[in-house]
């Protein structure tokens, strides 16, 4: 990667590609999304990418060799795996804690075998019955317990992305779960040690929950802002295209279309599609019978881990760019769940490529190995990340 000067961020999103240059002051140098709702291509999503990293690099003056590519999927999969090591004779716990990994690694290869890890996030660590969040590396210990929360992308799915960032003469140094990256990245700004997050994408709906400022629950549902525009289109008998657009035209707490960022070409025809066809109370009511459905499922989903983290006793946050429908009485998500508040975490290009790039640089979740003369996270960055 061009280490030296730039970093090199892609959200491959499903509705959406965004890509941000970072300088080596971690300042945005160059930034652009496009849109790919419509288009079910990978392989002219990849033209797309690669015209924008051609831009970039006129823009910049400088050859892009290298990315990390942060992604989510409604195939996500996550795994709680827990490790005990009682020990015959004190050891080194560098040795003990590698060979956990090497198990870890084995473990997830042998009976996940249709994924690939993404993520090894370390939730507790116990050593000889003290709970440690850094780890002494030369200490000698008797007993280590850790405990892991694991999340993988299916195997298929890495694999094709590689092809095709290979074809096209792009190295992919990571691949990164967008919405953890990002939800980590914005608990550690709000300073909220005890929140959760609904991100309506386009096509899934994520839960996550934090304690403490670790990662408790991650939990995907097949079913996001794609399904209100065929809802829409369905209902009203007009294209997804129009749909998409006339869905964006308004947000829940209004009582009529705000045509204010809409472009001017698109205004007329728009106005006579919604003046022929549609009320805001009958579209109000479309979309509010698909949003609690999406809640219910979600939250049914993760029932049983929900009820033990006690999420009703958080503050819940809206991200992506489904939540922008709503406001924060739209949902009544208090009928039913008693939340401290609910929020909206505003969001763009910048803040969620910049996410991914914190996370590459400092890797949040990984306990550090205390160490006086060099940082560990290179030493051990191969283990954790891939």
């Amino acid at each position: 990667m061009s280490k030296e000067k730039y970093f090199n961020l892609i959200d491959y999103g499903a509705s959406k590609i965004r890509f941000s240059v970072f300088d080596k002051n971690y300042n945005e140098k160059y930034s652009e999304t496009v849109e790919v709702i419509y288009e079910q291509n990978h392989n002219n999503h990849f033209e797309e990418i690669v015209k924008i990293i051609k831009k970039a690099e006129k823009n910049i003056s400088f050859h892009i060799e290298d990315v990390i590519v942060i992604l989510d999927t409604p195939d996500l999969l996550t795994i709680d795996i827990s490790f005990n090591k009682n020990l015959n004779k004190p050891t080194k716990i560098k040795k003990v804690y590698d060979n956990i990994i090497q198990e870890l690694n084995q473990l997830i290869e042998t009976n996940y075998s249709k994924h690939v890890i993404a993520h090894i996030i370390i939730d507790q660590c116990i050593i000889d019955e003290k709970i440690y969040i850094e780890l002494p590396e030369n200490q000698l210990i008797n007993n280590l317990k850790i405990d892991f929360k694991i999340i993988c992308f299916p195997k298929i799915l890495i694999s094709k992305l590689k092809k095709e960032f290979i074809k096209n003469n792009i190295n992919v140094i990571d691949f990164f779960c967008t919405s953890f990256v990002k939800s980590l990245s914005y608990t550690k700004k709000l300073n909220i040690n005890n929140l959760s997050y609904l991100e309506i994408g386009w096509e899934r709906t994520t839960l996550l929950y934090y304690k403490n400022y670790k990662l408790k629950l991650i939990k995907s549902i097949p079913i996001g802002g794609s399904h209100i525009t065929k809802d829409i289109s369905k209902v009203f008998n007009i294209s997804l295209e129009d749909a998409e657009k006339i869905k964006k035209l308004f947000n829940m707490s209004e009582t009529e279309f705000s045509y204010q960022n809409e472009k001017k070409e698109n205004l007329l025809h728009l106005k006579d599609i919604i003046s022929k066809n549609i009320s805001i109370n009958l579209i109000k009511k479309v979309i509010l019978y698909r949003i609690q459905e999406i809640m219910d499922l979600i939250f049914r989903a993760s029932e049983e881990q929900t009820s033990i983290y006690n999420l009703e006793q958080t503050e819940l946050f809206l991200i992506g760019e489904g939540s922008t429908l709503l406001n924060n009485n739209s949902i009544h998500l208090n009928d039913k769940f008693n939340f401290k508040s609910i929020n909206f975490y505003p969001e763009n290009s910048n803040s969620i490529c910049y996410s991914g790039l914190l996370y590459h640089l400092n890797s949040y979740e990984i306990p550090k190995i205390i160490k006086k003369k060099q940082g560990i996270f290179e030493k051990f960055f191969n283990y954790f990340g891939k």
